[in-house]
């Protein structure tokens, strides 16, 4: 039976930024389209765990050209695009880490039945002839938030891409990482745990030039290190973390073929003092739109052509913390599961 009661609310305000708020039984979310269309907050009602990083020192606001990406990210999750590091091809400027955080987003609800809310975003990006559209949607008494993306290049020829999706997941001590894969190659000058002159990692164990063995799929405690590592290949299209002491934990799913790599950006102090961890689905290896092209990895899409794919988040409140850190979490649900 669907509830008479709506489950958006469009009157949220932050720090002086409009924004929208999708609440069901179990997950509440946020999106500030003046920030860039970021959702912020994804948070398990029942426990009260935001699972997405804030950023301590720096408030929501507004995007806009020309702002470093680094001094004035609140943390949540954006796409990034065509670009993550600024860049220059045949004398054209990428913005640092793309152009479409930087706000505003056209959005509207497109459904809001009591059991079911859809918002839809979208944005053009400046530096490219392309729009990106993003559909989220939440249901009343489900775990899951569905994207929706559909990226359209409206240009006269075809154009070369990467695509970010960055999302700033809230972990601690002892969260466990899983990830369906055998080896991470390691990204400088951000070593961690990999060691120095180490180019690749197995997953999850890793064993350093002095002998020590690591997990790599448990987050440490507070230090001075940051490691940055990626998987490429992946067996499937997914990601997940676990936090034990909340008893909750986020998992992402997504097309392999549109993204074949997962970045893995682990901040446990060495980076501005800050500790979370990034896992970045995303259409090529690190680095920026330049070095895609360079590497022949670039994404490309043919003029008045169009790139639709989906992106799950599911809240995960069964999770065996024991289990091998390269299968899919119980309960983790696939794009074919929450598309069909």
């Amino acid at each position: 039976m669907s509830s008479s009661r709506g489950m958006v609310d469009a009157s949220l305000s932050r720090h002086g930024v409009r924004g929208i708020q999708l609440e069901g039984e179990l997950v509440l979310l946020t999106i500030f389209p003046e920030a860039g269309g970021k959702i912020l907050d994804l948070v398990h009602r029942p426990s009260g765990k935001n699972l997405l990083w804030q950023n301590p020192r720096v408030r929501l606001a507004r995007t806009h050209a020309g702002a470093p990406f680094e001094d004035v990210w609140c943390g949540g999750w954006d796409d990034l695009f065509p670009t993550d590091p600024a860049c220059t091809i045949e004398g054209k400027a990428y913005h640092d880490h793309g152009d479409l955080w930087i706000g505003p987003w056209e959005w509207q609800i497109e459904e809001d039945k009591g059991d079911q809310a859809t918002v839809r975003l979208s944005r053009y990006s400046a530096s490219l002839p392309c729009l990106m559209e993003k559909w989220v949607t939440l249901r009343r008494d489900e775990p899951v938030v569905t994207l929706r993306q559909r990226l359209t290049n409206h240009g006269p020829c075809s154009v070369r891409f990467m695509w970010d999706v960055h999302v700033a997941q809230a972990v601690e001590p002892g969260s466990r990482i899983y990830l369906p894969t055998s080896s991470l190659t390691v990204e400088p000058p951000y070593l961690g745990r990999a060691g120095e002159g180490v180019s690749a990692c197995s997953w999850p164990l890793h064993v350093d030039q002095n002998g020590v063995e690591h997990d790599l799929s448990r987050t440490p405690t507070p230090s001075d290190i940051s490691e940055f590592f990626w998987a490429d290949p992946l067996r499937e299209g997914w990601c997940a973390t676990f936090h034990p002491s909340a008893g909750v934990g986020l998992g992402l799913a997504f097309d392999p073929s549109v993204f074949p790599t997962v970045w893995l950006f682990g901040d446990y102090g060495g980076w501005r003092g800050h500790y979370f961890l990034l896992t970045e689905p995303c259409t090529s290896p690190p680095g920026s739109l330049a070095n895609a092209i360079d590497s022949g990895t670039a994404a490309t899409i043919a003029a008045g052509e169009t790139l639709e794919t989906s992106l799950v988040a599911t809240v995960l409140e069964e999770v065996d913390g024991t289990g091998p850190a390269d299968e899919r979490p119980r309960h983790l649900i696939s794009v074919a599961e929450a598309t069909c």
